[in-house]
């Protein structure tokens, strides 16, 4: 996280609840409703959208020594994030009457004040990464002289390696700015900005052109400020979202501590950023500057231009929707795919794990490692150390998820599943025959072990084999409970229905019902996010069964989560589906507990937003993805894919299985 200060352009907003058109007509009197009193300007509004996400800010500004300078002075210190250094002078200060009638944009009634006063002298540039300058227009000592004072304040925080960025406002042709030739004075300053990010509305205004909403005439503005000089442009359309345009690298290598560091990553992009949708519509006052901090903010923690851009649209969609600051969270890790790395827990209690170090191009594994978890973001029961997946950057999983859900998982998700992913994905090498063995359901669990979920589990067969599921008759409760302690292996598995499985097929197995994977079989394994087992049989394997075989409540109790009834024949059927299936996903039951979709991928597929992990199983592709370096892909590759990657798709020619969360 970067050193930001935001200074220039501060005001009181006061803004009139109104009910209808606003009318001005000699001697009329208008019912409004209830007036807001705030802050304003581009000061306050980016402060205080760089702290709903977090991010500390230091601020100059300059009000006058009124009533209404109290206010900004007792608001700006309400916040421990925000470290305010206003100087007061004897002038009035400045504030906007905001007119925001339904269902139009919202008009300002502006009074300069003691935005006169500003020069830039006050700001203290030392140990400073970043330094955003917010409303020129406004601000006249800056502008004059062809923007002198603006020149000499920007080309002296980039002589100390500041980061440079500035934000414009609507000209008002009728005023003092409106008479600034604003081509000119940008072409003269351009060179020493490194990140400008105005609305079209603002240069469209300062230009003296008509008023457009126009991507493509944003787009060409953009082209000409980058022409100037300029390292990086950001013009926002409103609801069309907004234009980037970016420098060369060697231009980004002169950016500042700030931005240099990403010259590469940032280097010669050209995108349109997404439009977020929004829960509801509180203001519009403010939204430009909220979408500026959202991509101040994405910089300062080292993320690329795409995710930058989605920063933006959040954090500009919380505003207007006024979403809580605590729900207002930028995770730049979420808006990109991860190649994941072996994952594989240790000391597992069956043999395995040499399939899954050729099938993924890894060294021979150790013996007792038939388990690749993907993605996980849970733990081996009873072993925290192992088990959750750490990403490239150092970064757990399990702690991304929790830190920021939405982005992550998608915004639907965690309305109906909170921050709980539903999924865990394994590579399985039966290097022998797993024993016969249970998981509980949902509502066992809870009671028995206070555990979040059961576990349902699904397979998608690389290698075939045989597997037993199901038994063939009644079992009674009293027999099972002999047949387990005296481990009468042949019995056991002689009431179960044994299957055979080739590459391809694809099997669900429910919570409850007994089941066994035969030595040989290579898989891909979606589950719910638990380690929960019962052993109906341990010999011949590494464990303590009468130990650890009953998730520590004993065989009394736990046997009571084993579905003991007949698998019929047309039950079966039905939990297994076959590689020549027209389908392309798991049998019908599994839905409620997870998806596993294989795509066969010739030329491009579309993958579909949200969160999701990869496994791709043959030949060689590339995942594509908004405004993120392709990745080229090869059989045995994992890859996770949160809900902020924006378009992703597939290219090439191979199969990759697709796992996501129940819908």
């Amino acid at each position: 996280m970067r050193k930001v200060a935001i200074a220039g352009h501060i005001c009181v907003d006061l803004s009139p609840g109104l009910g209808g058109p606003a009318v001005v007509e000699p001697g009329g009197l208008v019912d409004v409703g209830p007036l807001s009193i705030g802050m304003g300007g581009c000061v306050a509004n980016t402060a205080q959208a760089m702290t709903r996400l977090g991010h500390p800010v230091v601020v100059y500004a300059t009000v006058g020594d009124d009533d209404l300078g109290s206010v900004v002075r007792r608001e700006l210190a309400d916040s421990d994030l925000i470290d305010a250094h206003l100087r007061v002078v004897p002038l009035a200060t400045s504030y906007s009457l905001v007119i925001e009638q339904p269902g139009v944009d919202r008009v300002f009634w502006h009074h300069l004040g003691a935005n006169a006063a500003v020069s830039g002298s006050e700001i203290v540039l030392d140990n400073l990464d970043l330094l955003h300058v917010g409303y020129p227009s406004l601000l006249p000592p800056l502008i004059a002289d062809g923007g002198t004072a603006l020149s000499a304040l920007l080309g002296t925080a980039k002589a100390a390696a500041v980061t440079t960025s500035v934000d414009l406002a609507v000209v008002d042709r009728a005023s003092d700015a409106g008479a600034v030739d604003w081509r000119a004075l940008l072409r003269s300053v351009a060179p020493g900005i490194d990140i400008l990010t105005p609305s079209l509305d603002d240069l469209t205004s300062a230009y003296g052109l008509p008023r457009a909403n126009d991507l493509d005439l944003a787009e060409q503005l953009a082209d000409e400020l980058i022409s100037w000089g300029v390292g990086v442009v950001a013009i926002s359309c409103g609801s069309l979202g907004v234009a980037l345009r970016t420098s060369g690298a060697e231009r980004l290598r002169d950016a500042g501590r700030a931005l240099a560091p990403l010259a590469d990553q940032w280097a010669d992009a050209a995108l349109r950023g997404p439009i977020t949708p929004m829960a509801s519509l509180r203001t519009t006052n403010g939204a430009g500057d909220a979408s500026t901090a959202g991509l101040l903010y994405a910089v300062s923690m080292g993320a690329g231009p795409a995710a930058a851009l989605q920063a933006a649209a959040s954090s500009s969609a919380a505003h207007i929707s006024a979403i809580p600051a605590a729900e207002t969270v930028f995770d730049a890790d979420a808006h990109r795919p991860w190649v994941l790395e072996t994952n594989r827990p240790p000391a597992r209690f069956y043999r395995g794990g040499a399939k899954i170090a050729a099938f993924r191009g890894l060294p021979d594994a150790p013996e007792y490692t038939p388990e690749d978890w993907v993605g996980s973001t849970v733990a081996v029961r009873g072993q925290e150390e192992h088990g959750r997946a750490i990403l490239v950057n150092g970064r757990s999983v399990d702690e991304a998820v929790r830190s920021a859900p939405r982005e992550w998982l998608g915004h639907a998700h965690v309305e109906r599943f909170g921050a709980d992913p539903k999924l865990l994905v394994k590579l399985l090498d039966a290097g022998q025959r797993l024993p016969a063995h249970v998981h509980p359901d949902a509502e066992f669990a809870q009671r028995a072990v206070d555990a979040a979920h059961g576990k349902a589990e699904a397979w998608h067969i690389l290698e075939g084999g045989s597997v037993h599921l199901g038994f063939t008759e009644d079992v009674d409760r009293e027999r099972l409970g002999e047949l387990v302690a005296s481990q009468d292996t042949s019995t056991l598995l002689g009431m179960m229905h044994a299957v055979d499985v080739a590459a391809g097929d694809r099997v669900f197995v429910p919570p409850r019902l007994a089941h066994a994977i035969g030595e040989g079989i290579l898989l891909v394994e979606v589950q719910e996010p638990e380690d929960l087992s019962i052993l109906l049989e341990w010999q011949g394997f590494a464990i303590d069964g009468e130990r650890d075989g009953h998730l520590g409540v004993g065989f009394d109790r736990a046997l009571d989560a084993v579905d003991r009834s007949a698998l019929a024949a047309t039950e079966l059927e039905l939990l297994v589906r076959r590689a020549g299936d027209a389908a392309t996903g798991l049998p019908s039951g599994a839905d409620a507990y997870f998806r596993l979709e294989a795509q066969d991928v010739h030329g491009k597929v579309e993958l579909g937003e949200g969160f999701a992990v990869l496994v791709v199983t043959a030949g060689a592709v590339t995942l594509a993805s908004f405004g993120n370096a392709d990745l080229a892909l090869r059989s045995g590759d994992t890859v996770l894919v949160p809900a902020g990657v924006r378009r992703p798709s597939l290219h090439g020619a191979g199969e990759v299985l697709v796992a996501r969360p129940p819908k």
